[in-house]
C-alpha cells in the first residue's frame, strides 16, 4: 500500500509536522505554503475546486443526530448564514475553525421533514455564498453478506480497460499509463469491471470488492486507492460517480452485491483536508515524523508501554498518508457521515475496513453503531493482519475485547496463514497441515466464527498459485478447503487465471490479459485461455456451484478429526446432509479405515464422490499424495 516517496519528499514532511507542532496552525500554514513551491511538494493541488460542500446532499429519515456540513470557501470562516426556504431544516449552530477557509454547519433535521431542496447563504466579506442544498428520501436497506455468499476481490487499475480515454486526465498528478512499470497506473477502471460482470458471474460470484475507487491525486503510485484525496468523489480515471453508481445498479440487476472498500486511520497528504486543513487537531502532527510500529499486540498487551501503544495508534502508516485523529468529534463525525452517504446514495450491502486495527477503537465503536443504527443489515469486516488468533479475535470484542465492537467479521488471516502452511510445510505436531486443526479449534474465542472472511491471496500477498509453486495439485487442495470450510469465502481476482507472482505489491497486482484493447490474449474468454487455466476457472465455478446448492457446505456444522502424518477429515452437516471433505497434505499416498468416522458417516451409509481424486473401497478411503475427496454421506 506504500509508496517510496524521495528523501527530499519526506523532509519537507517531517519540517511541516515540526513547524506547525512548535509554531501553531497560522504560521505554519504560511510557511507550507511558502514551502510548497518547491519542485518536491506543494500543498494545495492545482486542480483542487475553490469550493467544498460536504457532504454535498443528504437524506431525509436518518437517525444518527444532527447533520454536520463542511465548507471550504477563501474566507468563509468570518461570514454569518442562514437557510433560505427550508421545511423541517435549523441551523443549530455555526462553528469556526483557525484556519479562515472553513466553516462547519451543524444542521437539525426534523423526523418528519420532507425531501426538499434549501438554499443555505451567507454574507460577510468578499463575495456572498449561496449553496442550492438537496435532502433526499431515505430508501435503501442494504443486503449484507452470508456464507452463501463468494466474495471477487478487483484491483480497479489491473482488472480490465473499459474507457481508454479516462486514461490521462489533465489536472490530476499523476498523469498517464504505464503497464511496464509495477507501480505505475495501467488503466484499469469501473467500466472494466462493468464490461467482465458475466465472467465474473460465471465464475459464481454474488458479491464484488474493489480496493478504493476514491479519488487518489497523489504523485506517485496513485493505482492502488489507499492514500485518496476526496471522501466524495470516484477517481476521474476511474470514471465518474455516476458511473460507479451504474456498477452498483448493475450488480443488484444480477443478484449481486458491492462491498466498499473504506479507510479510517488515514489519507493522502495531497488531500486539501491535510493540505489545507480546518486545524492541527484533525491530524496526528509530531516534532518528527512518526512512523506507526504496526504492532497491534499493544493494543491488548497487559504489559505494554505507553510509547508502543502512542507509536501504534497515533504513528503514521506511512510518510504518506497523514494519521487522521479520531478523537476529535468534528473528523468523527465527518468519516462516519462520508459513510453513511456513500450507503444511501449507492446502495452498499457491506463494507471491508482497511487498516482497522490503526485509528481510535473507541471510534471504530462508535462509528459501527453509527452505522449499524442507520443500516442494520449491512454487513461489516475489518482488516486485522494480524498473527495468532487471540489476536485476531480481540478486535471483534465478542470475549476478548473490552466491549462489542458492533462489526460483523474480520479478514481471516489465521486460516489464510494455516492453509498455505498446510500446502508447504510437513505435517508436525503444530505444523503443517496440524495447523489449520489448531486454528479452527481455536474458535471457541469468537461468537460468530462463520462471519469470517476466508481467502488465500489478496492484494497484499503472495498470490497462492505461485506461493505452492505452481503444483495444480495443490491450488485445487487450496480452493477446496476454501470452499468447504465456515466462513465467507473471498477470492482475489486471477486466481482463477493461476496468477503467480510472489514478489512486490506492484506485481501481485497483475493485468488481466484481453482487459485492454490490443493485448495478445482475452483472459476472459475460454479461448484466449490455456488448458490449465481454463482447468483451474472451471474448478473454481465448479467448487462455487457445489457450495451453493449444498446447505451444509456453507452454514453446515463442522466435526474435525486430528490429522495424522499429513491427512486430515472433516465433516460439515445440516438436518438434511453431510458431507466428509477429506484432505492428504503428504507426499505419499494414504489409506484410512471408514471405521473411525462412523460417529458420522454411521454403518450402512456409503459416500458417493463429488469432487476430487479420492475413492472408497473395502471400507477404506484412499487419497493420492496431495489429493482430496469430497464426499456426500448417503445413508
Amino acid at each position: 500500500m506504500g509508496q517510496n516517496y524521495t528523501k527530499m519528499s519526506q523532509s519537507f514532511l517531517f519540517q511541516r509536522s515540526k513547524l506547525r507542532a512548535k509554531l501553531g496552525f497560522t504560521w505554519s500554514v504560511f510557511l507550507v505554503l511558502a514551502l510548497s513551491s518547491c519542485s518536491f511538494a506543494r500543498a494545495v493541488a492545482e486542480n483542487e475546486p475553490a469550493e467544498r460542500v460536504e457532504p454535498p446532499h443528504w437524506w431525509t429519515g436518518m437517525a444518527t443526530g444532527p447533520l454536520e456540513v463542511l465548507i471550504y470557501r477563501k474566507g468563509i470562516g468570518s461570514h454569518e448564514f442562514s437557510l433560505q426556504k427550508a421545511q423541517g431544516v435549523e441551523l443549530l449552530a455555526v462553528e469556526r475553525f483557525a484556519n479562515p477557509n472553513y466553516a462547519l454547519l451543524r444542521l437539525g433535521i426534523a423526523p418528519d421533514a420532507e425531501a426538499q431542496e434549501f438554499e443555505i447563504k451567507s454574507k460577510g466579506r468578499g463575495k456572498a455564498f449561496s449553496y442550492r442544498y438537496r435532502l433526499k428520501e431515505k430508501k435503501h436497506a442494504a443486503s449484507g453478506l452470508d456464507q452463501a455468499d463468494l466474495i471477487y476481490l478487483i484491483t480497479p487499475d489491473r482488472f480490465a480497460n473499459g474507457d481508454p480515454s479516462n486514461d490521462d486526465v489533465p489536472g490530476m498528478q499523476e498523469r498517464g499509463i504505464d503497464r511496464s512499470e509495477p507501480y505505475a497506473r495501467h488503466g484499469g477502471d469501473i467500466q472494466g469491471m462493468i464490461d467482465q460482470l458475466d465472467y465474473i458471474q460465471k465464475l459464481g460470484v454474488t458479491a464484488i470488492w474493489p480496493n478504493p475507487l476514491y479519488e487518489n491525486d497523489q504523485p506517485r503510485e496513485s493505482y492502488h486507492g489507499y492514500a485518496f484525496t476526496n471522501h466524495f468523489r470516484i477517481d476521474p480515471r476511474f470514471g465518474s460517480n455516476a458511473l460507479f453508481g451504474a456498477l452498483c445498479d448493475s450488480l443488484r440487476s444480477r443478484d449481486m452485491k458491492m462491498v466498499m472498500d473504506v479507510v479510517y486511520n488515514h489519507i493522502g497528504d495531497r488531500h486539501p483536508l491535510y493540505s489545507d486543513m480546518p486545524d492541527s487537531s484533525w491530524f496526528h502532527l509530531h516534532p518528527e515524523f512518526l512512523k506507526t510500529n504496526y504492532r497491534a499486540t499493544a493494543l491488548m498487551d497487559p504489559y505494554a508501554s505507553a510509547y508502543d501503544k502512542h507509536k501504534m495508534s497515533n504513528g503514521w502508516f506511512d510518510s504518506h498518508m497523514p494519521d487522521l485523529d479520531q478523537r476529535n468529534p468534528k473528523v468523527a463525525r465527518y468519516l462516519v457521515q462520508q459513510t453513511l452517504w456513500w450507503i444511501e446514495e449507492y446502495g452498499i450491502d457491506a463494507l471491508r475496513i482497511d487498516t482497522y486495527a490503526y485509528p481510535d477503537q473507541d471510534f471504530m465503536r462508535s462509528w459501527a453503531k453509527d452505522i449499524k443504527a442507520e443500516y442494520p443489515g449491512i454487513f461489516i469486516f475489518a482488516e486485522t493482519w494480524v498473527h495468532g488468533s487471540p489476536v485476531q479475535a480481540y478486535f471483534l470484542g465478542d470475549a476478548l475485547g473490552p466491549e462489542p465492537n458492533h462489526i460483523d467479521g474480520l479478514t481471516d488471516f489465521q486460516v489464510h496463514y494455516a492453509i498455505n502452511d498446510a500446502l508447504t510445510r510437513d505435517a508436525g505436531w503444530t505444523e503443517g497441515i496440524n495447523r489449520l486443526y489448531y486454528t479452527l479449534a481455536a474458535d471457541y474465542i469468537y461468537a460468530q466464527p462463520e462471519k469470517l472472511v476466508t481467502f488465500l491471496d489478496n492484494h497484499d500477498v503472495a498470490r497462492f498459485f505461485g506461493y505452492v509453486n505452481r503444483d495444480m495439485r495443490k491450488f485445487k487442495m487450496g480452493i477446496a478447503m476454501l470452499f468447504t470450510l465456515r466462513g465467507i469465502p473471498s477470492l482475489y481476482y486471477g486466481t482463477e487465471l493461476l496468477m503467480a507472482q510472489t514478489d512486490g505489491h506492484g506485481k501481485i497486482r497483475e493485468d488481466v490479459m484481453g482487459g485492454w484493447p490490443g493485448d495478445p490474449q482475452n483472459k476472459f474468454s475460454r479461448e484466449g485461455r490455456s488448458e490449465e487455466e481454463n482447468e483451474a476457472y472451471d474448478f473454481i465455478a465448479a467448487m462455487a456451484a457445489l457450495r451453493q446448492k449444498h446447505a451444509a457446505l456453507q452454514d453446515g456444522h463442522t466435526v474435525q478429526f486430528v490429522p495424522e502424518q499429513g491427512f486430515y477429515a472433516y465433516f460439515r452437516s445440516s438436518e438434511t446432509e453431510t458431507f466428509l471433505i477429506a484432505m492428504n497434505a503428504s507426499n505419499e499416498q494414504q489409506s484410512r479405515a471408514l471405521e473411525t468416522y462412523r460417529e458420522l458417516a454411521p454403518e450402512g451409509s456409503a459416500l458417493m464422490l463429488i469432487n476430487g481424486n479420492a475413492n472408497v473401497e473395502f471400507g477404506e478411503l484412499h487419497i493420492p499424495a496431495y489429493g482430496f475427496g469430497i464426499f456426500q454421506v448417503v445413508k
